[in-house]
């Protein structure tokens, strides 16, 4: 629980994850978990999830992971690839780092339904902006 609260710190100013309810689960060197329940303010017009929730959840998790790792990391490029309609009474994403070559990281997240199907795949970049120990 130390690391989580070490990135709840972090992340304590940004405004745009706490209002559409991210909760950071667990970190670990190896990857970030992030939750969200879902409300009727993630839903689109077709009364699923909406695309920008998806990246939202995939993006934070993709910070937590690369921060937590190597503070300070912003992206550099985001993709998505949306698989399935989320249906869903909550996400979660899992993030993991799967290489890091100078200043530069790459991560793979997975987000998940409540069934624990996977409804996106996406892959960020990132560029350490400044190195330090956890």
């Amino acid at each position: 629980m130390e690391n989580v609260e070490k990135m709840k710190a972090f992340f304590q100013k940004d405004a745009f994850a706490a209002g559409i309810g991210l909760e950071i689960c667990s970190v670990t060197d190896r990857e970030a978990v992030i939750t969200v329940q879902i409300t009727d303010g993630h839903l689109n017009a077709n009364g699923c999830v909406q695309g920008g929730m998806l990246y939202s959840i995939a993006d934070f998790a993709f910070a937590t992971i690369s921060n937590f790792l190597h503070p300070i990391t912003v992206t550099q490029s985001g993709h998505i690839q949306y698989l399935r309609a989320a249906f869903t009474s909550s996400l979660k994403a899992v993030a993991r780092e799967r290489a890091r070559c100078g200043r530069n990281t790459a991560c793979e997240v997975t987000v998940y339904d409540d069934k624990d199907e996977v409804v996106c795949v996406c892959h960020f970049s990132g560029f350490v902006k400044e190195t330090a120990a956890h």
